[in-house]
């Protein structure tokens, strides 16, 4: 049986707090998903050779199509990104993009259900809210229904390169103002967000809820 729900993640830090935010909203689902790192395939950006318009199916060679065959089966799917530089991140636009294919004459991801999962360093930082609108507004132009957009506050770089402290560029200033001593009670887990862990739990039933129907009938 394929996966009913497909979550998409573009932060490629190990089990970043995106991850896991995304696998609550597949976990509470209750149904058969599949979880994946966009950093560890390759998908590169869409080339507009319009080599997919006849079949729905892009000619650029790299894992995107794997990922495609995916999503064309799944009744929804969770994306993820971070904001670098106030917009999203390149491992999710690129992804993004290249959905691009899947539209032509067909419109093969129209009805889908969907659910975004933005992480910025918050706090004040730019980039959340913007993230977060690009992403979702890239699903809906693809004719699925955003059910939700869940916005995680996550940690700055700059808390563990080790320069933050002192980098003339760091952005610690931003977020914590004069005091930019790194403490551990500064750091983020978007388990400790309640409020935003029990949407996503809560956004995993309302899609089974919604699937169970389609598949019912």
């Amino acid at each position: 049986m394929k996966p009913q729900v497909i979550g998409i993640s573009g932060s490629p830090i190990k089990n970043s707090n995106t991850d896991r935010t995304i696998k609550a909203v597949l976990e509470s689902t209750g149904l058969k998903t599949e979880f994946i790192k966009l950093s560890q395939r390759r998908v590169q950006p869409c080339i507009a050779c319009l080599g997919c318009t006849k079949d729905n199916v892009c000619k650029v060679k790299d894992d995107f199509q794997e990922i495609a065959e995916k999503v064309k089966h799944a009744g929804a799917i969770v994306v993820g990104g971070y904001p670098p530089y106030a917009s999203i991140d390149a491992f999710t636009k690129a992804f993004l993009e290249r959905l691009f294919s899947l539209r032509h004459q067909n419109g093969l991801n129209r009805g889908k259900l969907a659910v975004t999962v933005v992480t910025g360093i918050g706090r004040g930082a730019p980039g959340l809210e913007e993230a977060s609108n690009q992403v979702a507004q890239a699903l809906t132009m693809e004719g699925m229904e955003v059910l939700g957009q869940l916005k995680v506050t996550g940690n700055p770089e700059c808390m563990v390169c080790g320069f933050g402290q002192s980098c003339p560029m760091s952005a610690l200033p931003w977020v914590f103002g004069d005091d930019t001593k790194i403490t551990p009670e500064k750091f983020c887990q978007v388990e400790d967000q309640k409020d935003t862990w029990q949407a996503a739990e809560n956004l995993g039933k309302e899609i089974a809820a919604r699937l169970r129907k389609v598949y019912m009938m």
